[in-house]
């Protein structure tokens, strides 16, 4: 210890790249763990309030049979709401839809709902509706709304309510049961959603008594969500977005491992001299690799540490900047776990970059500082690779055993290995080029060329460093490109302006004639709309399934059914068949092909369904691939003619008028005459997706330019970790007549081509994975901005010369008589 905190008083001699590459990489990765371990931690602090109680029960279109309620109160206390979509309706015309909810007076039983100041909550013809309706309508507290059949009062503006997922479709409106009753919305067969939510008593598991319930009442078609599935909407999707953040986070600690790597060399060379000095006089092997080892743990721990503190920091950060944004504000404590989690990737990252070096540089022997030639590299053993390839595997594990979704992080770390393989082998290819190459060109061309392959050169370094991050960027904005271009202009074109829904049956006719009157010509297809949850699965009851696979998402809450004759629009049979039109057999049904595989099925086996509580059990028919990109009526189970067609339901349509043609007049009508009818305007739909997808996209590029970011330290800490060695050779160069410009101009062709051979092979690679994961995973045509994406190698290329060559100055500036008298 004193050996090695005397020797640090001379200098860090590279480990000062190391403080830098690892404090940046470690601050990137704590934030994003602590971020999402906060928002996490808010939640399950928080999920009683913002579910409203313990435990939800919730059924579609209906109420709760006498059994189901008196079983409830044995429970515990319970309250209850009912919740529809409906269209308010300001008194100068305009509408908006909204979840509308009906609560009896002891809702929320936990939590609290929090008015605007002068606001009370709703009671008879009075309605609070949220902050969104307000400002959109123009409605003010005191002001009158047209809901359904009635006109409601404004009686509160609402800030926040318990919510079960968090995000929603719609903005929140809410009224009692009698001001829902007014409303003439809830008829039978239209879509809504009977929620009871329930306190337990202290100590009672939520989880547990929601299982039991739905394993007594089975066929109820019930789904249970416990205090610790509050805000599951929020939850998954921080979870998918903190996964994408964490491996960009992590490919910028690969990147910034590699350049620990540089300085734990430029360091291990530095020290030879000394260390050969200590032999002389007696210090053993152990001794001296224990000396450097303090020396870079000090250094390393410093840097982890100066990282934890902006990690630690981070989720008080994003609360204040998201405080509208989330329904829970993250913890802004700091997270212990995660903040450990990143610490420890930096000490495994920190011993896989310095092992080899420390250990090589112990190896020096004193006779070779007799003979001065302390500077040469020891050669390489395969077994000094052991140590910090199984560091590295730790690391992966690490990352894959603490993700939320193992399989897909398994993925990403695969994908970064698999890159910096392929930049390694550019590196190699760059020097075996450049040994080829070295006698072409005039002389200038021929110094840059040639100091690629020169012995020591970072080649293989930069080469990964650069590469990884820009295969990043280009994967990212490609992608993101091909899909917001699809979201602009193809699905505009194929979807419809309108979806409607809750049209009664007994009003088709009216409503055609509406059509017809308002949008002649316009294209309508009618469907009927039925909801219900998958109860059983081949006899296997799902609420007695320990887990759902991944993938099986019909078995998740209720989902959308219909029956139909004829094959929809958009669908393609690829298992089994159709059945015939005029089909009055036993009950058949049609699913989707990914839900399918997800859950192993084939064609002959059973699937049942609960109805408004009546199970109805079909034969699977046929298996369908649906294009859900055109935005039409494509329901993921799909009845025979004759299965439900008792059963109380209603129509949805979807309204095409044709491009240009406006809606407006027709949705005045349409709440006029049919006010029970819901319109559901596409582009809104369109333009909240594109939104998300934009924030996403912003999100995640700041983080891959963050790891670009981290490349160019890394470059410009590689010249700099061989300043002394670049030294030595402008010195000599200057000696046999070179001026300083032609040696600036070498260096400069030295650079420009390393950087740009890794930015087009970047450009290349990260344009095939992009093509895979539009085509493959978003199924869209893959039509990136190519004008956006050429400029991103060639900022990068310049970016790149700019800072590996203001990082190569001081060695350019070295004066021929200080380089001879250290030769």
């Amino acid at each position: 210890m004193r050996l090695a905190i005397r020797d640090l008083r001379g200098g860090l001699a590279g480990l000062g790249l190391l403080w830098i590459c690892l404090a940046v990489a470690i601050a990137g990765l704590a934030s994003v763990t602590s971020l999402a371990s906060s928002i996490d931690r808010a939640i399950a602090d928080n999920g009683r309030q913002l579910l409203g109680g313990d435990l939800l029960l919730s059924v579609a279109q209906r109420e709760a049979t006498t059994d189901e309620q008196t079983v409830m109160k044995a429970i515990g206390p319970s309250s209850k709401s009912t919740t529809t979509r409906a269209m308010l309706v300001s008194p100068d015309g305009r509408s908006l839809l909204a979840e509308l909810s009906g609560v009896d007076s002891a809702w929320p039983l936990a939590g609290k709902l929090d008015l605007a100041p002068g606001g009370k909550r709703p009671s008879g013809g009075e309605i609070a509706v949220g902050r969104e309706i307000a400002e959109r309508l123009g409605i003010a507290r005191g002001q009158s709304l047209r809901v359904g059949r009635s006109a409601f009062l404004v009686s509160a503006i609402i800030d926040k309510m318990p919510s079960a997922s968090g995000f929603a479709l719609a903005p929140p409106a809410i009224m009692d049961e009698a001001g829902l009753a007014m409303t003439g919305l809830i008829q039978p067969g239209s879509i809504s959603t009977t929620s009871y939510r329930l306190v337990l008593a202290n100590g009672a598991d939520p989880e547990a008594a929601g299982k039991d319930f739905q394993q007594r009442f089975a066929d109820g078609g019930w789904r249970a969500s416990d205090r610790g599935d509050a805000g599951g909407g929020t939850r998954r999707f921080v979870d998918r977005l903190g996964q994408m953040l964490l491996l960009v986070a992590l490919s910028a600690l690969a990147i910034g491992g590699l350049g620990m790597s540089s300085a734990a060399a430029a360091f291990a060379a530095s020290r030879r001299s000394g260390i050969a000095i200590l032999k002389l006089v007696g210090a053993p092997r152990s001794s001296i690799n224990a000396m450097l080892a303090i020396e870079i743990g000090i250094v390393a721990g410093l840097a982890i540490v100066a990282g934890l503190a902006v990690g630690a920091l981070a989720p008080g950060l994003v609360a204040k900047l998201t405080a509208d944004m989330l329904p829970v504000a993250p913890d802004p404590s700091p997270q212990w776990l995660a903040l450990g989690e990143a610490a420890l990737f930096g000490l495994l990252i920190t011993f896989a970059a310095s092992w080899r070096m420390i250990a090589s540089a112990g190896d020096t022997r004193p006779a070779r500082l007799l003979r001065g030639d302390v500077a040469d590299a020891e050669a390489l053993r395969w077994t000094s690779f052991l140590a910090p390839g199984a560091a590295l595997l730790l690391a992966a594990g690490l990352a894959i055993g603490t993700a939320s979704d193992p399989a897909f992080a398994a993925i990403g770390v695969g994908a970064i290995a698999a890159l910096c393989l392929l930049f390694a082998l550019i590196g190699l290819a760059i020097r075996r080029t450049a040994r080829g190459a070295r006698h072409l060109g005039g002389p200038i061309t021929r110094l840059g060329i040639a100091a690629l392959d020169r012995p020591g050169a970072p080649t293989g370094r930069l080469a990964v460093s650069l590469g990884l991050g820009l295969t990043l960027l280009v994967t990212l904005a490609a992608t993101a490109s091909s899909v917001l271009t699809e979201i602009d202009t193809t699905i505009p074109k194929r979807a419809p302006a309108l979806f409607l829904v809750d049209i009664p049956r007994a009003e088709r006719d009216r409503f055609d004639s509406l059509v017809q009157a308002q949008l002649p010509g316009a294209e309508v297809r009618l469907v009927p709309s039925l909801r219900g949850p998958v109860t059983e699965v081949n006899g296997v009851r799902v609420a007695d399934m320990k887990s759902i696979p991944e993938g099986a998402w019909i078995l998740r809450g209720d989902r959308g059914l219909t029956f139909a004759g004829q094959l929809p629009e958009a669908n393609r049979i690829v298992g089994g068949e159709w059945w015939p039109a005029d089909y009055r057999g036993p009950p058949l049904v049609s699913i989707d092909i990914d839900a399918a595989q997800a859950l192993g099925l084939k064609v002959g086996d059973n699937l049942t369904v609960a109805i408004l509580g009546r199970p109805i059990t079909a034969k699977i028919a046929s298996f369908r691939e649906i294009d859900w990109r055109s935005l039409g009526f494509n329901f993921a189970i799909i009845f025979s003619p004759g299965a439900v067609d008792d059963a109380p339901y209603t129509l949805m349509a979807t309204v095409a008028p044709g491009e240009g043609r406006p809606t407006a007049a027709f949705e005045r009508s349409l709440t006029s005459e049919l006010p029970m009818v819901s319109a559901i305007r596409v582009s809104d739909v369109v333009a909240q997706v594109k939104s998300l997808l934009e924030s996403i996209d912003g999100a995640v590029r700041i983080a891959t330019a963050f790891a670009i970011a981290m490349g160019m330290i890394v470059l410009a800490g590689s010249v700099v970790a061989t300043r002394r060695q670049r030294a030595r050779d402008i010195v000599l160069l200057r000696l046999v007549g070179a001026t300083r410009g032609e040696v600036a101009r070498s260096q400069l062709v030295e650079f420009a081509a390393l950087s740009a051979a890794v930015a087009l092979v970047a450009l290349g690679a990260g344009v095939l994975a992009a093509q895979q994961v539009v085509t493959r995973l978003f199924e869209f045509q893959f039509r990136p901005d190519w004008m956006t994406l050429s400029q991103i190698p060639a900022g990068a290329i310049a970016l790149a010369v700019l800072a590996a060559f203001l990082a190569a100055l001081p060695a350019l500036n070295a004066r021929p008589a200080q380089g001879l008298r250290a030769l």
